[in-house]
């Protein structure tokens, strides 16, 4: 049973592979241990070499070039053909093609599917040891070793069949699994997509932007976020808030006119979409090409500004990090799933942000980047201080103190993201109104899952505030930013 891979002893058995893949795979085994777990599962040691043909099959080029076939090989050598009658592995191959984060995501996911299959097919027999009976078999030939060559020999034949009736089970099974498998794979392409682009992280390094995160680098994020579900759970509610903010903005632009038309631009707005391009919808040809260029936001529309929508400013976030917060798992992921969406709405319209952690003491603010600080908003989203009290007066102060004090955050915003109370002087929220009021801050506050007949000394200080509940509230988080 193989127990043990080494990425940089990998090597084609059954099509040609690329010198520029087989490095951009190396990279996805470093950072994906799982990807390497597949195979410690089953009893086809050569699982990761078919898995870095079907990667270069994805990133490179769908057209394989054939290696001499061994008996050993054929399994592979038999989905090979398979993948390539598929028509979902060939717009699968459209997808991916260039892109090897999305080829490495999409191999793993089809390889841990096909494998349980591959399991069962081939039961206990260890299929693809020939070449080490080859060679034990030539010394015993070159020792004289009569006796152990025939051994060997009765043994390579039996391998032999058993690897060509694996194969043939395989072929008999028609490509079963090949097309769910593929399917699957495209959702999880999609949805690490999804994840990624809610930390403000562009899937691939476009044409001017700016700082763009290394492949390396998105490689171990995408398996840091595989391996750690609630981080998962935060980008997805992350995602659907920032969904909801888009289709209000949408239906802003709607009823108020979409503006002035400035030229053309690329997206999926189909009141936008430019004629020639619907057109494609009736070339059966195109048709499929048109709907992945309107799933990736690629066909061209009209670019429409509209011009009464103006620049917002920084955002200072305090964050409650307080017991209270962990006690419900709802509350604490909704917090964090804000926190990513609003600096990525921030990212988006070039606002800078800060984050202030409190519960009974207050944290030194975290300035945050998304595409220079990554590293910090993870930090943020995975760890939290220790279960302490909740105090308002101290993160309101330091608020204030960088919006007064930083020339960057001038007019800045304050977003308060807590799930209940603590007193307040009047002194103090007579003085703190003066202090928002002089600087033109607004206080937007989010009560999460706030505890019923609480009073909220806060709300008399908020410019706007929203009660957010464990389904979210998809409709307030719209206004929520709209307004933030």
């Amino acid at each position: 049973m193989y127990t043990e891979l080494k990425a940089q002893d990998l090597n084609p058995i059954t099509a040609e592979v690329s010198a520029t893949s087989k490095l951009f795979w190396q990279d996805y085994l470093k950072s994906n241990q799982a990807m390497v777990e597949i195979t410690r599962e089953t009893n086809i040691r050569t699982l990761n070499s078919f898995a870095l043909e079907v990667f270069h099959r994805l990133y490179y080029s769908p057209d394989p070039e054939w290696l001499p076939e061994k008996p050993e090989h054929q399994w592979a050598r038999v989905l090979h053909n398979q993948l390539s009658e598929s028509e979902e592995f060939q717009n699968l191959t459209m997808t991916c093609s260039g892109d090897p984060l999305g080829a490495a995501i999409a191999a793993q996911s089809m390889i841990t599917n096909l494998h349980r299959q591959l399991k069962d097919a081939s039961g206990d027999q260890e299929i693809d040891e020939l070449d080490t009976l080859r060679a034990e078999a030539r010394k015993a030939k070159r020792d004289s070793d009569e006796e152990l060559f025939q051994q060997l020999q009765a043994q390579g034949q039996a391998m032999s069949e058993a690897a060509q009736a694996f194969a043939q089970k395989l072929e008999d099974q028609e490509g079963e699994g090949i097309g769910e498998s593929v399917e699957d794979a495209e959702g999880e392409v999609q949805e690490k997509k999804d994840e990624l682009e809610a930390l403000g992280i562009s899937w691939g390094n476009e044409s001017g932007d700016r700082n763009p995160t290394p492949t390396g680098e998105k490689l171990k994020l995408a398996a840091l976020i595989e391996e750690n579900p609630q981080l998962k759970k935060i980008l997805d509610l992350a995602g659907n808030a920032l969904e909801t903010a888009n289709r209000k903005r949408r239906q802003h632009q709607a009823e108020t006119g979409y503006g002035e038309l400035v030229g053309i631009t690329t997206g999926n707005d189909v009141s936008q979409i430019l004629p020639q391009e619907l057109g494609r919808l009736s070339d059966s040809r195109q048709k499929l090409s048109f709907y992945r260029d309107f799933l990736e936001g690629q066909l061209f529309q009209n670019d429409l500004q509209a011009p009464e929508e103006k620049g917002k400013g920084p955002m200072v976030i305090c964050l409650d990090c307080s017991g209270s917060m962990k006690e419900r798992i709802s509350r604490d992921l909704w917090s964090k799933a804000l926190i990513v969406a609003l600096v990525k709405l921030a990212n988006e319209q070039d606002r800078v942000v800060s984050v202030i952690r409190f519960e009974s003491v207050c944290y030194e603010p975290i300035e945050i980047h998304p595409k220079e600080d990554i590293d910090q908003l993870i930090r943020l989203l995975i760890t939290s201080p220790t279960n302490g009290g909740t105090k308002f007066q101290a993160p309101l102060e330091k608020a204030r103190d960088i919006i007064e004090q930083d020339a960057d955050y001038s007019e800045a915003d304050i977003v308060f993201i807590t799930d209940g109370i603590a007193p307040l002087s009047s002194m103090f929220l007579q003085e703190y109104s003066e202090s928002l009021e002089k600087l033109k801050t607004n206080l937007f506050l989010l009560e999460i899952e706030p505890e019923w007949g609480w009073s909220n000394d806060l709300r008399d200080l908020a410019s706007q505030a929203w009660v957010i509940d464990a389904e979210g509230n998809f409709e307030e988080l719209g206004a929520v930013f709209t307004a933030c």
